[in-house]
């Protein structure tokens, strides 16, 4: 009796499994009528790609969509999970970069894990933000940065600020007032460090029209730090009086 069940056992083990039908279009739709995102993204490339259209783009937009709206925090010890998650899908479905819904599920979602993470006080936040959020808003940047500054030196957010001026392309983040605030505490760093850096651009290339009456007035008694990012940029720009400028060489700037 043993020996028959082992041969009919290795029988079934031996047949050949049936695979799954592909899933069409029909298909996804019904998962979307019953919010199985999960399962629709899972599903969603069993699709050939000349049967991709709009309606297809459409469902995995309204899924990516709710799954990151609907993503609950893990109880591990990765705080950006849910970020993770949505950097996965951008990257996976191209065109969702240009989807406005799930652009703003991201962005929101990725503010939160940010704050969780400064909350757990891990040391590499800022950076991990960076990289999954390099495309957000620069509203949203911006968001973050203050977020970081509240609970830090200004200095510690100017990389944030940085990105959220993006080249120059964003001159309204320019004139935000804890930008400033960020850009005059790094300018009181070492040149080495990469946050003087980032605020030496920031202030001398691309929000000068914004920053540099503050900047100049902020000369005026300025610590051996300070003069050593600024002398010889606002000297370029033709902005130190005569006095900063003597204050400067005798520095040897």
């Amino acid at each position: 009796m043993t020996r028959r069940l082992a041969m009919v056992l290795a029988s079934l083990l031996a047949a050949p499994v049936l695979a799954r039908p592909a899933a069409t279009l029909e298909d996804l739709r019904a998962l979307a009528a019953q919010k199985s995102w999960a399962e629709l993204l899972e599903r969603a490339e069993e699709l050939p790609p000349a049967a991709r259209s709009d309606t297809w783009r459409t469902l995995v937009t309204e899924a990516a969509t709710a799954a990151v709206e609907s993503a609950t925090a893990p109880d591990d010890k990765d705080p950006f999970a849910v970020a993770r998650k949505a950097h996965a899908l951008r990257q996976r479905y191209a065109f969702l970069a240009k989807a406005p819904g799930f652009s703003s599920a991201r962005d929101a979602r990725g503010l939160k894990d940010l704050e969780r993470c400064l909350e757990s006080k891990k040391s590499d936040c800022i950076d991990t933000y960076r990289e999954l959020a390099a495309d957000a808003s620069t509203e949203t940047t911006l968001q973050a940065a203050r977020l970081v500054k509240r609970g830090h030196f200004a200095y510690v957010a100017m990389p944030l600020f940085a990105a959220a001026v993006r080249g120059g392309k964003e001159a309204g983040a320019c004139k935000d007032e804890a930008l400033a605030e960020a850009v005059l505490a790094a300018l009181d760093l070492p040149t080495t460090d990469a946050r003087a850096g980032d605020a030496r651009k920031v202030g001398f290339e691309w929000c000068w029209s914004a920053l540099g009456a503050r900047l100049k007035t902020a000369t005026v008694g300025a610590s051996a730090y300070f003069l050593a990012n600024t002398c010889v940029p606002m000297r370029a720009r033709k902005a130190l009086t005569e006095l900063q400028d003597d204050l400067c060489k005798d520095a040897g700037l």
